[in-house]
């Protein structure tokens, strides 16, 4: 590592990472995996967000003045994604940029005095965006509560709430996010969710969607946890993960605790 580099509380970078950088601030328990390279003039990443390897922060210009990237929680990089961050990307909470998607805040080769076209912007990306294997162009604005098809391209701003697709992505769905769930199909979430998570305890359910296991107690509708952690209870915290049910508590002293 080398820089002025601030590290939060249970950051985990594995060997094999690279990070060099002139001031960086990493948000607590945030996972940066081998191979992934964090470069340039400010970078902060916000608590338990996520590199998956060869995951890159930086590329051309990264080293400007005016260069930096700035992420809220639970932003995920994936495998060979990379976000360049030559004029400024902010990034909202709850993003994942998938596998191989690419953040441009610019783009030229050939040469400009001879007109060939030439992109210079930020990109500001809202809060719960799924980009998986999308490309954004500069000077891109995207709200909140956004997903993108696999595969696009986006070059123009992208309103709240909106699903987009294509190459140039437009908007096929308007106001479609979030959507609340029926109660019974929020239940079925629930039961798949336990089902997948294998758990070696049982588990119990009630009809405000709590789930309580080994004395601890998920709180679906309101984010919450309480009570011990256990091996189980870890697990099913996990699978709720994965299906982009988070919670802001960590382990402490074996104990749920709120961020």
């Amino acid at each position: 590592m080398k820089g002025d580099i601030e590290l939060g509380e249970g950051v985990h970078i594995e060997q094999g990472a690279v990070i060099d950088v002139r001031k960086a601030k990493i948000g607590d328990r945030s996972i940066i995996r081998s191979g992934a390279r964090i470069e340039g003039n400010y970078i902060e990443l916000g608590t338990e967000s996520y590199l998956d390897h060869y995951a890159w922060i930086g590329g051309g210009s990264c080293w400007d003045a005016c260069a930096y990237l700035k992420t809220g929680p639970w932003m995920h990089l994936g495998w060979n994604a990379q976000i360049n961050i030559g004029r400024g990307v902010t990034v909202g909470e709850e993003v994942g940029i998938g596998i191989e998607s690419k953040i441009f805040c610019h783009g030229a080769y050939l040469p400009a005095d001879k007109g060939f076209p030439v992109q210079w912007g930020p990109v500001n990306i809202g809060n719960r965006v799924w980009l998986p294997n999308a490309i954004v162009m500069p000077n891109v604005m995207i709200g909140n509560n956004v997903v993108v098809a696999a595969g696009s391209l986006i070059n123009k701003n992208l309103p709240n709430g909106c699903f987009a697709a294509g190459t140039p992505a437009k908007v096929v769905k308007w106001d479609c996010y979030p959507r609340e769930l029926t109660d019974e199909e929020k239940s079925e979430l629930i039961a798949r969710v336990i089902s997948d998570a294998n758990l070696r305890s049982e588990s119990k359910t009630d009809a405000k969607n709590r789930i309580s296991i080994n004395n601890a107690v998920f709180d679906i509708d309101e984010r919450t946890i309480e009570g011990p952690v256990t091996v189980d209870s870890e697990i099913l915290k996990s699978q709720f993960r994965r299906n982009g049910i988070r919670f802001k508590y960590y382990n402490k002293r074996s104990r749920y605790v709120p961020w």
